[in-house]
This record gives C-alpha cells, sequence and structure tokens, in this order.
C-alpha cells in the first residue's frame, strides 16, 4: 500500500483560447485520469489543479464531463490572466500564470508538477513521480521536445489508443503506455525536433538537443538541453527566484535558481519510467537545417559548441547532457549501447563536460592552457556570429529597422539574445 505524502501536488497548466483549451480537454486532462496517474494519487493534504486562464476558458472548461472527472481527485483552482497582447509571444505570456501558480504552490510547500495544455503523461507516471517525492527527490527533469501533432496523433489513433469519442464530453480517461507514446513519437517528430538529428544535414544555429536514431527499434538516444520539470518540491526552495519570467520562460533558468541540492535531483533516463509528449502542428513555426556549401560539419559543430557554452544554458543543464536518455518503444538491447558509446564519441569532440576549479589552475601550465581554450573559444564565437548574420539577415535586418524606429521591445529582445547567446562564456566550475 503506497504511504500518503503529507504535502500535495499541485498540478499547474497556463491556457487561453479554443485551440489550447481543446488540447487540455480532448488530451491532457484525461491522461492524468489513466489507472497510474490521478486516481493512484495520495496525500494527506487536498492536492491541486492549477489552471491560469482566461473568464471566457474557465466557463467553457467547467462545463465538461472531463473536467468534473479530474475533480473527484483534486481540487481546481482557477487563475486570471490578462488576454495575450498581440506583440507579445504566446510563449513568453504564459510567464503571467505560471509565476501566479508557482508562487502559490511556493506558499504552500507543495509539489509542483507544470505541464502544457498540448501534452499527455503516459500511464504510471503520476504514481512514479510520487513515488520518486517519498524518497526525498527534490527535482524530477525529463526531456521535453516538440512532436508533430498529425503524426504523432494519427499513430496512436491507429493502434487505437486514441478513441474516436470525445474525452471532454464522456469524461473518460486516456490511457496510453509510455511505449506506445515512445512509438507514436519517434515516427512522428516536427521538423523542429527532426532538425536536432546530430547526423542531419546543414547546420542549426541554436542546439537545444541532439539524438540518433537506433537501428531498427522505433527508438532514439538523446543527450537534451532542454527539460520539463515534473515535479518540483518547493518545500525545498528557500527564496523563490521568479526573475526568469521577466523576460524569459519557465523553459529558461528558473529551476536552476531555485533548486540548489543537487544531490536530491532525479533525470529521467528510459521512456518506460515515465514519458510526457507535446507536440505543435507541422505547419506551425517550421525548421530546417541550413545548408552550407562547404565546411558543413566543422561549421555545425562549432554552432552546436557555441549553443552548449552560452549563458542561454545553465550549469545545471550542462552537467545533466551527458547523460544519455532512451526513448524506446521495443525492449533494450545490445544496440543502444553501440549506438550510445558512438553518441558520446561524436560528442565530445566538441564539448566537455565543466571541470572543477583546483589548486592546478594557477600553475603556467595551466594558465597557458586556459588562455589558449579562451582564445579558441572567442574565436569560434565570432565565427558563429558572422555565420549567424550571414544566415539571418534578412531578419537581422528587420529587427535594426525596429529598433531605429523606436521599437524598444526589440532592442531588449536582441540585446537579451546577444548576453545570453553570442558572449563567449567561460566554463564555469559544475554544479
Amino acid at each position: 500500500m503506497t504511504t500518503a505524502l503529507e504535502r500535495p501536488f499541485y498540478f499547474i497548466c497556463v491556457l487561453w483560447g479554443e485551440r489550447f483549451r481543446g488540447y487540455f480537454l480532448e488530451y491532457c486532462l484525461p491522461s492524468l485520469l489513466s489507472p497510474g496517474n490521478l486516481p493512484v494519487l495520495s496525500t494527506r493534504s487536498p492536492s491541486k489543479l492549477l489552471i491560469a486562464t482566461r473568464p471566457e476558458d474557465r466557463a467553457a472548461i467547467e462545463a465538461t464531463a472531463v473536467f468534473r472527472a479530474a475533480a473527484r481527485y483534486v481540487t481546481p483552482v482557477f487563475i486570471e490572466i490578462p488576454p495575450c497582447p498581440p506583440e507579445r509571444s504566446g510563449c513568453q505570456h504564459m510567464g503571467i500564470g505560471h509565476r501566479l501558480a508557482c508562487e502559490m504552490a511556493y506558499r504552500d510547500r507543495a509539489y509542483g508538477a507544470v505541464l502544457t495544455p498540448d501534452s499527455m503523461l503516459s500511464d504510471g507516471s503520476i504514481a512514479r513521480l510520487q513515488a520518486l517525492a517519498q524518497t526525498g527527490v527534490e527535482l524530477v527533469l525529463t526531456a521535453a521536445l516538440r512532436f508533430g501533432e498529425e503524426p504523432f496523433l494519427d499513430h496512436l489513433r491507429e493502434i487505437g489508443a486514441i478513441p474516436v469519442t470525445s474525452r471532454s464530453a464522456s469524461g473518460a480517461a486516456l490511457t496510453i503506455t509510455g511505449r506506445q507514446m515512445v512509438f507514436a513519437a519517434v515516427n512522428g517528430l516536427h521538423s523542429e525536433t527532426l532538425a536536432y538529428e546530430w547526423n542531419a544535414p546543414g547546420v542549426l544555429a541554436i542546439v537545444p538537443a541532439a539524438w540518433w536514431r537506433v537501428p531498427g527499434e522505433d527508438g532514439i538516444l538523446l543527450h537534451s538541453l532542454s527539460w520539463a520539470p515534473l515535479l518540483l518540491d518547493y518545500g525545498a526552495v528557500a527564496d523563490h527566484d521568479t526573475s526568469t519570467f521577466d523576460e524569459w520562460t519557465l523553459d529558461g533558468d528558473y529551476v536552476f535558481k531555485n533548486i540548489k541540492n543537487r544531490d536530491r535531483i532525479h533525470v529521467v533516463q528510459d521512456s518506460d519510467e515515465l514519458f510526457i509528449a507535446s507536440w505543435g502542428p507541422m505547419e506551425e513555426r517550421p525548421v530546417k537545417r541550413l545548408q552550407v556549401p562547404i565546411f558543413t560539419k566543422v561549421l555545425a559543430g562549432l554552432f552546436f559548441r557555441q549553443s552548449f557554452r552560452s549563458e542561454f544554458f545553465d550549469a545545471l543543464k550542462r552537467q545533466i547532457f551527458f547523460l544519455p536518455v532512451r526513448w524506446h518503444s521495443k525492449p533494450l538491447n545490445d544496440k543502444w549501447v553501440v549506438t550510445e558509446r558512438q553518441a558520446a564519441r561524436e560528442l565530445r569532440r566538441w564539448v566537455q563536460p565543466d571541470q572543477p576549479v583546483n589548486a592546478e589552475t594557477s600553475s603556467p601550465t595551466k594558465w597557458v592552457r586556459g588562455a589558449l581554450d579562451a582564445v579558441k573559444g572567442t574565436a569560434g564565437s565570432f565565427i558563429v556570429f558572422a555565420a549567424y548574420l550571414w544566415f539571418y539577415r534578412q531578419r537581422a535586418a528587420s529587427l535594426i529597422g525596429r529598433i531605429l524606429r523606436g521599437d524598444r521591445d526589440a532592442a531588449r529582445r536582441i540585446a537579451w539574445f546577444l548576453r545570453t547567446f553570442l558572449v563567449f562564456r567561460r566554463a564555469s566550475p559544475p554544479v
């Protein structure tokens, strides 16, 4: 029998508009109702579902059978957010709701679990999160990449994992195993995620992940800089820092600023343990690698190294990047070991884990080596900077034009990007 947790879970979701409300009611919320998720959650204080949304969306959500079904397990709490301004991106605007909901979770010392409306959890994910919380884990991170809405959901329908009937109207659970989700996911990747394949031709400017297909396995081996916090113990947060939401999103350094005990972090490396799938329409923000006639591999490696060593990714993300993540729809076998070794060799040609500072650092040999590394790193940054301006010259010209017309928001965004991505960062001690 599962021992009840002393403190509650707060499931956090920010959404507005018919499209994302539909995702939430047809996929996200029904997946939480699967047998190994909300029905097995056991906390002495009532767990809550925090929904940051608009008043019109609240009314539509409350009218559904699936919402009433979820309310049997968690207490719904609505948080009103303002309309999204036309000039502001949806990802940035979500930060308003995330700040309010996370502050509530911090105030109540809850276990926070942040979800997006366009996502699903595999059956058994919440049971696993609860078990980890009982062992004292303060943070659970799982790799988060984007799948293509149409092929991903179509694959799930073809194998019978998604019924034809509406879940929002029936209140029925959506019970999908991790292996079913992985099969649909790796065969339905969005162009954004396809661009992260290590051996794909061409060059990508910002590289938040690198992955390899495992031959004949309907699975991929992944090294990621993009992570979703599926459990964050706010009882372990001494001083809640929400400054990330001023200019960035939850994907930024919010977790890094708030969880200090690195010994109580659990990184999900096997999709059998738990799996979260998030998607977007294939035609939405398509991404493709830029094709260059010469030095393609070298330039791709330089862009990857610059992404890795920039302030765009914090020290925690750089540290756990070297942990292999296995998304598999079949049992693991020796093919995975071969692919993992190949991936490790290729990655370490370009990046290494941050090294601790020690007494030898001050020796002449170490000093010279450090100086040479800094020169090489700075030279690489300038090469990447020049290539980036050339690849995106039209977009850069448009932004410069906006700045010259007095657009302060454009100026702030460019300054932020230069500060976090293109400015060379010296290696820092590991966390």
